[in-house]
């Protein structure tokens, strides 16, 4: 999968998995002009229009995402932006070079990146240090 990140207009090229391209292919006949069915080139025009529709379909997700943590009994709350940290996190626990997951974040640079995982190794330090009251 090639395409360019619109927050850094950086290239990102990924490789897509057996499973996820049966995935992609499911939704690719319904969608009109996007990876996935839920920006309609016809309908979503302007900036704002995507933008808002984008805004709609994230809250969805995360109230989807919600309700999957209660149903197995996950206290945690789940987001999509908890989800790109855990993914970081985990790639960055097992030994993964930070350059590598800048790359796989579509960061524009190792400074973002190790911003990024740094200040998601201060929330845990300040979760952990709970524990001690």
């Amino acid at each position: 999968l090639h395409y360019i990140r619109q927050k850094t207009k950086k290239l990102i090229k990924i490789g897509i998995p057996q499973e996820a391209m049966q995935i992609i292919e499911k939704y690719s006949k319904e969608s009109k002009g996007y990876l996935f069915p839920i920006l309609d080139s016809h309908t979503h025009r302007t900036a704002l229009q995507k933008q808002n529709r984008i805004h709609k379909i994230l809250g969805k997700v995360n109230k989807n995402l919600k309700i999957l943590a209660a149903d197995l009994g996950v206290e945690a709350n789940i987001t999509t932006y908890v989800a790109r940290h855990s993914f970081a996190s985990v790639l960055k626990k097992s030994g993964v070079n930070i350059a590598l997951i800048s790359e796989a974040l579509g960061h524009s640079d190792l400074a973002t990146t190790q911003i990024y995982l740094d200040s998601f190794d201060n929330e845990q330090v300040d979760e952990a240090m709970k524990n001690l009251l």
